[in-house]
């Protein structure tokens, strides 16, 4: 089977270019480093990759992936949390008692 047209390879190619272009929208200004598309963007490419790597038994490269994974979750969050405090919704967190 051809490489471009191996589903597997496929979704491992697809997964690289949503991180890239995840980049490249940032570069040309589109997107900022917070932005909730951003981890989105990295979130999708590293679940594609880590499928790809899963089933090619890429295993070694499933960690930078998994640490990538961790990142754009954190930034996700991160995302929420602002948005939350932006928008006065708190997420069923008490707030502090003086």
């Amino acid at each position: 089977m051809d490489y471009f047209t191996d589903p597997i390879n496929l979704i491992g190619l697809l997964g690289v270019a949503l991180i890239v272009f995840g980049f490249y929208r940032i570069r040309i200004g589109q997107w900022s480093s917070k932005s909730i598309w951003y981890e989105l963007d990295n979130l999708a490419g590293v679940l594609l990759l880590g499928v790809h790597e899963f089933i090619t038994g890429a295993y070694i490269s499933m960690i930078v992936n998994a640490l990538w994974g961790f990142v754009a979750i954190k930034g996700i969050t991160s995302y929420v949390d602002r948005y939350e405090q932006h928008h006065g919704k708190r997420r069923g967190r008490k707030k502090k008692r003086s």
